[in-house]
């Protein structure tokens, strides 16, 4: 009876004492910043006359013509931010990488989140420019959404109660 007590305690003491496995470093990819085309700078740009100059010509009789800055789509602003379908793979653990589908409500209220494991709807939760919601059967794993300025793409995080932070990058779908 103490020998078997004796081990219980020491196979205890070392499932405690082993080291947790740090979660994988994900780093996001870069993008180039688009450089303009030298055609849209924001100066005026003259047009000369094909005739030549003269000393005597004035810079007034010369046409200056200006060209309009591109614009650029406006950044959607409040809840229809998120809203929509993000998909991408984050890693889960020993269950390795899983494609995830998150469609979240045009009123940022709700998530439902959907893979080869199934799919469930979650309430949600606005804190600034990021959406949170707990899932898991005890809603012990954190999950947030934060949109990139590109509109197309954002930063997803799955934290669990044990302190396993996993992250990736989803794009949004068209669809």
């Amino acid at each position: 009876m103490k020998r078997t007590l004796t081990t219980v305690f020491a196979l205890v003491l070392f499932l405690i004492s082993t080291p947790r496995v740090p979660a994988p470093i994900v780093e996001p990819e870069e993008k180039a910043a688009p450089t303009p085309a030298p055609e849209q700078s924001e100066a005026p740009k003259r047009k000369h006359s094909p005739k030549s100059k003269t000393v005597s010509e004035e810079p007034s009789s010369a046409k200056i013509e200006t060209r309009a800055k591109p614009t650029a789509a406006p950044a959607l602003q409040g809840p229809a931010r998120f809203a929509g379908t993000w998909s991408g793979k984050i890693n889960s653990g020993v269950v390795g990488n899983i494609q995830i589908k998150l469609v979240i409500s045009a009123d940022a209220r709700s998530v439902t989140d959907s893979s080869n494991y199934g799919g469930t709807t979650y309430a949600t939760r606005l804190k600034g420019n990021t959406l949170e919601w707990h899932a898991g059967w005890l809603k012990e794993i954190t999950w947030t959404l934060t949109p990139n300025p590109d509109g197309q793409t954002a930063a997803v995080t799955s934290k669990s109660v044990l302190g396993v932070v996993t992250s990736a990058t989803f794009s949004r779908s068209r669809g």
